[in-house]
Formats: C-alpha cells, structure tokens, sequence
C-alpha cells in the first residue's frame, strides 16, 4: 500500500473513532441530565415529605451498659426511611464500633460509646411495644425501621450458649 494510501486509512480510523467517542459522550450527557433531574424531583419531594424542618419522625433509644448507666434518648429526629442503625449512629455521635456485612447487608455492632463487645458479652438489640413490653429483636439494626415513636435499646448483656442475650430486658 502506498504512503498516501496508508494516511487515508489513518485518517478514516481516527474520524471513526472520533464520531463513535462523540456518540458515547452524548449519550453519557443525557444520561447523566435523566438521572440529574430524576435526584433532583426525589429530593424535592423528600423534602416536602419531611415538611419544613427537614425530620418527619422522632424515635426514642435507649443505651444500657449493663452496670446501672442507662442513657436514654428520646425524641431523636430522623429522616424518613432511616433505620435504628444510622438513629444509632446519630446519637452516638459516630461512636460506634461496628463490621459491614455486605453479603447481608448489614451492620454488627461491636462496640457503643467505647464499651466493646466481649467472648462473653455482647450489645444486643431489644424493641419496646406496650402489649410485649422488651423484645429482642428478631432482625438488625439496618432492617428496622426508625419510624415515628418507635422505641429501641442497645443493652450490652451476657451470651448464653445459643448466642442470645442473657439479660431479659434492659
């Protein structure tokens, strides 16, 4: 092939390669303006969902070490579809000692406010209705809702055999 020959092959790849990277940035643009505005309208109905302070709901938590201190935390203002996990974080301040499971998508909580998980005591999770009284929950924290007037404790109690909480109640 001759010299000229071979610049002109040159020169059809790159314009093709110029026309289908041009194509591939269009198309990323729009989809990324859809996706934009699409956030965009959710946030604004999240918001007018949360009325105007931002919070729709408040759940009361309660930490009990387990020696006598028990905080409570009542009132805690959440956003709507939070969870008694990311509540938990918020009270503590980010306090917390946990692992991300993501095969389960959840969190363990290892430790709150620098009281840390033992081989022999642990933080559980324990639900409050006025019918049961205290519960311990039967899911984790990322799978419970944090909704208006729920009420939760985190109780660091002893592990029985079966890996549950030895302490009834907080």
């Amino acid at each position: 092939m001759s010299r000229s020959g071979s610049l002109y092959v040159l020169i059809a790849v790159l314009a093709a390669g110029l026309i289908l990277s041009s194509t591939l940035a269009a198309f990323y643009l729009l989809r990324y303006d859809q996706a934009e505005n699409s956030a965009s309208t959710y946030l604004g109905e999240l918001k007018a969902s949360a009325g105007t302070s931002g919070f729709a709901a408040s759940t009361n938590i309660l930490l009990d070490f387990g020696n006598g201190t028990q905080r409570w935390y009542n009132d805690t203002r959440v956003q709507p579809g939070w969870n008694v996990y990311l509540a938990t974080v918020v009270i503590t301040d980010g306090n917390l000692n946990d692992t991300w499971y993501p095969q389960y998508g959840e969190h363990l909580v290892n430790g709150i406010d620098g009281v840390q998980n033992t081989g022999s005591r642990s933080w559980f999770l324990f639900s409050y209705n006025s019918t049961s009284r205290w519960q311990a929950t039967q899911l984790g924290a990322d799978e419970l809702p944090a909704s208006n007037g729920s009420v939760y404790a985190w109780a660091y109690c002893g592990v029985s055999a079966s890996y549950g909480p030895t302490c009834a109640s907080p």
